[in-house]
């Protein structure tokens, strides 16, 4: 039977997709190039011909996700409507509510990057989230530098500090989130670390004492509560 052909972007996407459906459910170690080729019905060449190994496709994966963030916070960004401290703070909500609305995703994801021999991919992703990130969030801090919010003199360096500090307690919060049952109460341990971040960020930018929330609480609160979204759906 001759194989479908398919525009490339199409069939890059869709080798994407299945990948990740056989990471979540069967692990990123337990999954070989031949599963997933398998499971798309194209030959190990075609597989080859978009990525060089199963790594770059998870990076690429990871990529998707990054880029999918920016693109749900875009239209917060660009509102005329919201000052700069509105902006910051429904940017904030909106990615914290939609990574928990994919909770079994977003962990399945964590245990990939935090696995010992992923650590170049963990620093591959955060550098790939500060590239992308940083110029988003400069539009907020700018635009409150303007309104007088904000009293920083470094612009996009200054958000790109910002951003590396919260990634600086990823790994403790990954810790929290997945092993939630060595501790007695995760969520109250996240919450004090994200606020001691939180106040590291405002001195950063010059901010009031709590004016940039980096989440809902009750948003961390939903990540100890089990599965939100089914793996698929």
């Amino acid at each position: 039977m001759p194989r479908t052909v398919k525009d490339p972007d199409e069939r890059r996407s869709e080798l994407i997709a299945c990948a990740q459906q056989l990471f979540f459910s069967k692990g990123y170690e337990s999954t070989s190039v031949s599963d997933i080729v398998n499971a798309v019905g194209v030959a190990k060449g075609t597989f080859y011909y978009y990525f060089d190994s199963k790594q770059a496709l998870l990076e690429a994966m990871i990529d998707e996700l990054v880029a999918y963030s920016v693109a749900i916070i875009r239209p917060v960004i660009d509102d005329p409507e919201l000052n700069a401290v509105e902006k910051w703070v429904q940017t904030f909500r909106m990615i914290g509510t939609w990574k928990v609305g994919r909770r079994s995703e977003m962990v399945a994801i964590g245990k990939m990057l935090y696995a010992d021999e992923n650590a170049l991919l963990r620093y591959k992703t955060n550098q790939r989230t500060v590239e992308t990130l940083s110029p988003e969030l400069a539009q907020i801090i700018a635009q409150g530098i303007d309104e007088g919010f904000f009293n920083t003199q470094f612009g996009e360096d200054s958000v790109r500090i910002a951003i590396g500090s919260t990634l600086t307690f990823a790994e403790e919060l990954y810790d929290l989130f997945l092993n939630p049952e060595r501790y007695d109460d995760p969520a109250a341990i996240a919450q004090h670390k994200i606020t001691a971040v939180q106040d590291a960020v405002e001195r950063i930018f010059g901010a009031p004492a709590g004016s940039l929330p980096l989440g809902d609480p009750a948003i961390y609160e939903q990540w100890f509560n089990g599965e939100k979204e089914p793996v698929g759906s």
